[in-house]
């Protein structure tokens, strides 16, 4: 049963989110002028290395800063492959609020389960975990 997932914000997630929002068109003389596919990708490469970049690299710096975070890996089956994949991130990329979320049943604030009003199963989602303290000597 895959139960624990690493969530947070690596660079590589906001620069694929920041592309998104790049404009796949371009005003010239007033007019807007569609850019095919290629074209787009070279004004990417291109305002990779000059100051049009700048909003794509603002965007990152605005999503690397805010709070959302996002999975980042694949499901795990125990917490100590979540740990060892949030070491090698640490380790390897850019990334923020890295942190081990499992799936469990949805709480409202009165701690009762949330229904699912058309089945009446309770919802499932993704809650924080903590390891659990030990009482071995």
């Amino acid at each position: 049963m895959t139960t624990f997932a690493v969530f947070g914000m690596s660079e590589n997630w906001a620069r694929e989110e920041a592309k998104e929002h790049t404009p796949t068109f371009k005003n010239e003389n007033g007019k807007r002028v569609d850019l095919t596919v290629s074209q787009w990708e070279a004004e990417v490469e291109v305002e990779v290395e000059v100051e049009v970049e700048v909003e794509v690299e603002v965007q990152i710096a605005k999503i690397m800063a805010g709070k959302k975070c996002v999975r980042l890996s694949p499901m795990f089956d125990a917490p100590q492959y979540a740990q060892q994949f949030m070491e090698m991130a640490r380790a390897s990329i850019v990334c923020r609020d890295l942190k081990i979320r499992t799936k469990a049943v949805m709480v409202d604030a009165k701690k009762k389960p949330i229904l699912n009003a058309k089945t009446g199963a309770p919802k499932v989602g993704f809650a924080d975990w903590t390891p659990e303290k030990s009482f071995a000597a």
